[in-house]
């Protein structure tokens, strides 16, 4: 693929080999944009395709670029697969697994340089418009997105929102932070940590050699709880499971992943995982443990503090919570950033073909929901 947009020249990948080439480009890009975020990484993006491709990804990697000479000035990280009734879907990497086993990746984007938002922006829906696709499925952008806002948002596309990430802001410490919550929050947060030293608990992160027993032990805990409920826990897919593992032994060394266990004696009673990138810290997932916990009330509240004290403590200034509705969250947090998902046909005969039959499925499965609700 060659095209010019705003003197941008787009490249078309859609092989591993030419994507490995790219990789200083990609590392060089993602350092310096100001919408990167830990899910637009090469590291997470390349383990994702190692790890899901070849279940999800069947029709290939359609990764668009955009470059100025040899310098690397914006990718739009995609893939192409097969849904039901043949229906040809383009997708963000990293999204579009079963619910089961899916890594939930929050502000995926567009990542460009700097200034080069809206040339990237438009360059992206011409490049889109290139490749053959019946329904393109964009999630989990921030709501401000370019791609969201330029004049080549194609007319049919339909933006939904898909959630909100609670955030809670760090600037000027831990103190000035227990000093926006409210007085209850506040009171309540100080006696969680008096509570925690009277019982002699133990916060720390995991080191290299440890990470794999506590990665072990969180997984363990998260699992426990939701079985618990009768239902499926994130840990208990063996694709998740390998790709976050994979993703620890990457990055545990130089503190871009972080586990932070609470522990008391022998018990760890919660461990928290996430991800920092400069001055944002990324709660990813928990385990904590309820049963044996006393004295302690509420483990996961303590760890929580106790890693945003860390954290402050090392130039952390904001602690995003993000996608999910959780009591806790709307506690700790003081602001939230909106996310959406941005959906659309293409306007081709054989698509609306596909798209009929989409929704002539979706009626059915309704029917047959409501007959056997009926019967039961």
């Amino acid at each position: 693929m060659q095209t010019s947009s705003h003197g941008l020249e787009t490249r078309l990948i859609v092989s591993e080999s030419d994507w490995n080439s790219i990789r200083a480009d990609w590392e060089d890009l993602y350092a310096r944009s100001a919408c990167a975020v830990i899910p637009l990484s090469f590291d997470w993006l390349r383990t994702w395709w190692n790890v899901y491709g070849s279940e999800y990804g069947r029709l290939g990697l359609r990764i668009l670029s955009w470059w100025r000479g040899s310098r690397l000035i914006g990718v739009l990280p995609l893939y192409q697969t097969r849904g039901r009734y043949g229906v040809a879907q383009l997708r963000f990497i990293s999204t579009g697994e079963a619910e089961f086993e899916e890594t939930c990746p929050d502000y995926m984007n567009l990542m460009c340089l700097p200034g080069e938002e809206s040339a990237c922006a438009d360059a992206a829906w011409l490049g889109i418009r290139q490749l053959k696709w019946d329904c393109l499925e964009l999630m989990d952008l921030p709501s401000d997105a370019f791609l969201a806002r330029s004049p080549q948002l194609p007319a049919g596309a339909k933006i939904v929102p898909r959630g909100r990430c609670p955030i809670a802001d760090l600037t000027g410490g831990f103190e000035a932070y227990l000093g926006r919550l409210s007085a209850n929050t506040r009171g309540q947060a100080r006696r969680l940590i008096r509570e925690g030293e009277r019982a002699g608990v133990r916060f720390a992160l995991a080191t290299a050699e440890s990470a794999p027993a506590v990665f072990d032990e969180m997984a363990m805990l998260h699992q426990s709880r939701w079985t618990a409920r009768g239902k499926v826990g994130a840990f208990g897919a063996p694709r998740f499971l390998e790709f976050h593992r994979s993703l620890i032994a990457t990055w545990i060394n130089d503190g871009t992943a972080v586990l932070a266990q609470l522990s008391r004696g022998s018990n760890t009673l919660a461990v928290l995982y996430g991800f920092v990138r400069g001055p944002i810290f990324s709660f990813y997932q928990a385990g904590v443990r309820v049963e044996d916990a006393m004295p302690l009330h509420s483990p996961g509240n303590l760890a929580h503090l106790l890693l945003i004290q860390y954290l402050a403590g090392r130039g952390v200034i904001t602690y995003d919570f993000l996608r999910g509705s959780a009591a806790y969250k709307e506690r700790l947090a003081r602001g939230a950033n909106e996310l959406i998902t941005l959906r659309c046909w293409r306007e081709s005969s054989g698509a609306r073909a596909r798209r009929a039959l989409v929704v002539l499925g979706k009626i059915a499965n309704r029917g047959r929901r409501a007959l056997q609700r009926k019967r039961l």
